[in-house]
């Protein structure tokens, strides 16, 4: 596959490699039938910690993007159906606005990843009986696949869930669960090129997330531009949140929760 970093550097990055993600309605906490789907309670036992997309609006959805937002909310009711799981939504408030040049776009994902691991790292020590969920989307599933590619061994002990949806450094060669909403994952490497394979202590949890037509996750080749409809869209949808709750529900249920 032909790389095309140093041409795409020179654009804005935000807007053309990743794009102005939608930022959707924002949702409360809702029920799920006599539950409340998501609790405000610090030490849930399932703490999803989000990242939303570029240039998604932090005091909308949650703070996590409306991606994250309706797949969380799906999960939520799966959970609920089989468990007494309660459920907390925990943001990642990084600085995901738009950039002018790739240099600049990568500092804002190294400091998200930073702040999700010392976020983690604060819940590991105040939820003793927590279990830990890492969910993003667009530029915030890159920020979650390198907080997941180097994370501390006593926090990835706690983590049941890492869930990378159109990740620009989706890497088809690592050995986690891949899902393409069809019969085989996708087989291209994210826009950006394949990222670091993820910890190994993480691989049981991790799940990477790519539709065909998203150019952002699955490159192949594809000229550089503003993101497709297909990336913008298609992972707000109600019914793919359905789908994708399910795939990540199978994660937890492998990792214990």
């Amino acid at each position: 596959m032909t790389r095309r970093l140093p041409q795409l550097a020179a654009t804005a990055v935000a807007t053309l490699l990743l794009g102005s993600c939608g930022t959707g309605p924002t949702a409360g906490s809702g029920t799920s039938g006599d539950r409340t789907l998501l609790v405000d309670e610090t030490c849930a036992d399932l703490v999803v910690v989000g990242a939303r997309g570029s240039t998604q609006d932090p005091d909308r959805n949650l703070g996590v993007g409306t991606e994250v937002r309706v797949t969380v909310e799906e999960l939520a009711k799966l959970l609920h159906r089989r468990s007494d799981t309660t459920v907390r939504v925990d943001p990642i408030r990084y600085d995901s606005s738009q950039t002018a040049t790739l240099a600049a776009y990568q500092r804002q994902v190294a400091e998200g990843s930073q702040l999700m691991i010392r976020r983690l790292e604060k819940l590991e020590r105040r939820c003793p009986d927590s279990r830990f969920a890492l969910v993003g989307f667009s530029e915030g599933a890159q920020v979650v696949h390198a907080t997941a590619a180097d994370m501390p061994a006593a926090v990835a002990e706690r983590v049941s869930l890492v869930a990378m949806m159109a990740d620009p450094r989706q890497n088809p060669t690592d050995a986690i669960t891949r899902y393409g909403y069809a019969s085989e994952p996708v087989t291209g490497s994210g826009r950006l090129g394949s990222g670091s394979p993820i910890d190994p202590d993480l691989r049981r949890a991790a799940i990477s997330l790519c539709v065909e037509g998203d150019e952002i996750c699955n490159d192949e080749g594809a000229p550089g531009g503003p993101p497709s409809a297909t990336h913008r869209t298609f992972y707000e949808k109600s019914s793919t949140a359905k789908v994708t709750a399910k795939q990540l529900d199978r994660v937890l249920r492998r990792n214990g929760v």
